[in-house]
């Protein structure tokens, strides 16, 4: 991947440090163990690979948790990585919870139609939203979801990714285990994750690396083909990746992302990653958007 000097990284040294974190903190709050939640995505296979290599096969344990809408592609992958690395794994459908909830009565049932019917209808469906707002959904998202429509997918989606960090915690304080987070730098910054939900663990061991640089490691742990050429998604709602929403490729995202962290003009910012002026602003507006995603709960000193 062709990439600016400012987003390479010495790979085994930066693996060797991810696994030395991962191992000293588990230690340091006495877990047996660690439990990652495994999709069938880049990020999470290279969190779970960095855990076994870090503590052991016999120590880790994988939590694959689909629901309705999940794509069974996603499922086979990341029951074949466990069967290749040789750790332990739970399969366990969420589809149960989320529907008591009342979740799946605001969109179609997958299980009536194919999955290009309703990967066409989340499609529509956003752009609908977006001509009628005249604004790019997910910068909205980030702020108010005062739009009935929007406020139905959003709620849609973050409720299956926060029914699910409830199971890794029932699940981690269940075995004793340490739950280590998958979000990248990239979703970090730009909001790109559930808060209380993807966006909680006891560590973030890749919460410094973009998604280029995480791609650089699954590279380098030499993990399976099928998982390093996925293209990214969020696998909430059929028929959305993660450039759809982000508007950017993830080498373009990084490029804008580092290249703001280091002050260089938008200009010359949008000169390395081959896109406009425009893009850079819609990123510069994202992050600081979705900053209240990164903070705590407000609380009030009396």
């Amino acid at each position: 991947m062709d990439l600016p000097d400012f987003l390479e990284i010495d790979k085994e040294k930066t693996t060797e440090k991810i696994e030395r974190f991962i191992r000293d903190y588990t230690l340091s709050l006495r877990r047996d163990g660690a439990i990652v939640g495994l999709s069938g995505g880049i990020d999470s296979s290279v969190v779970l690979k960095l855990c076994i290599n870090a503590l052991g096969k016999d120590r880790v344990l994988a939590a694959i948790l689909p629901e309705r809408d999940s794509d069974k592609a996603h499922m086979r992958d990341a029951i074949a990585l466990c069967r290749q690395l040789g750790n332990r794994y739970i399969f366990k459908k969420i589809t149960i919870p989320v529907w008591a909830l009342g979740a799946y009565r605001l969109f179609p049932p997958a299980f009536l139609f194919p999955r290009s019917t309703i990967e066409k209808y989340v499609r529509k469906q956003m752009e609908n939203i977006a001509d009628r707002l005249k604004q790019d959904p997910y910068s909205i998202n980030l702020q108010s979801m005062s739009d009935p429509q929007l406020a139905k997918y959003i709620s849609y989606a973050r409720v299956k990714n926060r029914m699910r960090a409830a199971a890794l915690f029932y699940y981690s304080e269940l075995n004793n285990h340490l739950l280590v987070g998958s979000i990248n730098k990239s979703e970090w910054l730009t909001g790109f994750f559930v808060k209380y939900g993807d966006g909680i663990a006891d560590i973030m061991p890749l919460s410094d690396l973009y998604k280029t640089q995480v791609k650089e490691i699954a590279g380098y742990l030499s993990l399976p083909d099928n998982i390093l050429k996925k293209e990214p998604s969020p696998d909430l709602a059929g028929g959305l990746s993660d450039r759809d929403l982000l508007k950017l490729s993830y080498r373009q995202l990084d490029i804008v992302l580092a290249g703001i962290e280091k002050n260089l003009t938008f200009s010359h910012i949008a000169e390395l990653a081959g896109t406009g002026t425009e893009d850079v602003h819609r990123v510069s507006g994202i992050i600081n958007k979705s900053e209240w995603l990164r903070q705590p709960p407000v609380d009030l000193k009396l």
